[in-house]
């Protein structure tokens, strides 16, 4: 179901994933600019320049940020979540779905209703991000090492792309990834959903992405990038956006 008919949405909000914040989109937001799209990017509370401790954060905190973002416009928005980003914006999705002309999971996790981030194990996952999470000095958190997580999130970006994206990284809270998730077929269920599938995406395989994506039943879409491509190929990554906000 697309809320506002078959018209271009020209409304698009932009929610990072894991360790991350809204400066990882900074390349794209202009591309989308450029053609007249209204782009909302949120730092997620305890990430980017936010400032609550990650031993504040939960799960519903980052729900709440996102419902604020959605609720600012008069417009249904195109609401794109990456990587761990996946879980919020489904559980934003289901509170105001109304504000969601479509939902596009940008190699996402998509939860099954009662499901948390943390139960699908993917820092067991030996082929994945997972082999960058270490420890945080930070209460309540984890983080990536930075001398090995260029080689997971960041494998199509070139060296000082990589670099300036490492140093603002931060520690990644933990409680949010162990606190259930509540979507409906009646909500969440009725909107229009892609998948995305970064097909040389080292931090989440391309296999992993794929049954997340049919076993929620989505419609599929690969693009050849990274984990990251917002930073290595956001001129291909805003044309995918552009296509989509104009397709029912």
């Amino acid at each position: 179901m697309n809320t506002a008919g078959s018209a271009v949405q020209r409304r698009i909000v932009l929610v990072h994933g894991a360790a991350h914040g809204a400066w990882c989109w900074e390349s794209v937001v202009p591309l989308l600019e450029a053609g007249d799209f209204e782009v909302q990017a949120p730092d997620l509370p305890g990430l980017g320049d936010d400032p609550l401790p990650a031993a504040d954060v939960r799960f519903d905190d980052y729900v709440a940020r996102i419902v604020d973002v959605l609720r600012s416009g008069p417009d249904p928005a195109v609401l794109v979540g990456h990587s761990l980003a996946g879980g919020p914006v489904s559980r934003a999705a289901e509170e105001c779905p109304g504000k969601v002309s479509k939902l596009i999971y940008l190699a996402a996790y998509v939860p099954v209703d009662g499901e948390s981030l943390g139960d699908i194990g993917f820092a067991e996952m030996p082929d994945s991000a997972g082999r960058a999470i270490r420890p945080s000095t930070e209460k309540g958190a984890h983080e990536f090492d930075p001398e090995v997580v260029a080689r997971y999130f960041y494998n199509r970006c070139d060296n000082e792309t990589a670099r300036r994206a490492i140093a603002r990284l931060r520690p990644q809270a933990t409680a949010p990834l162990a606190e259930p998730i509540r979507i409906s077929a009646g909500s969440w269920g009725a909107l229009s959903k892609l998948y995305v599938v970064c097909t040389d995406d080292r931090a989440l395989p391309p296999r992993m992405q794929e049954w997340l994506c049919d076993r929620a039943g989505l419609r599929k879409r690969y693009f050849d990038s990274d984990h990251s491509p917002f930073l290595s190929d956001p001129a291909g990554f805003a044309d995918l956006l552009r296509e989509e906000a104009a397709r029912e």
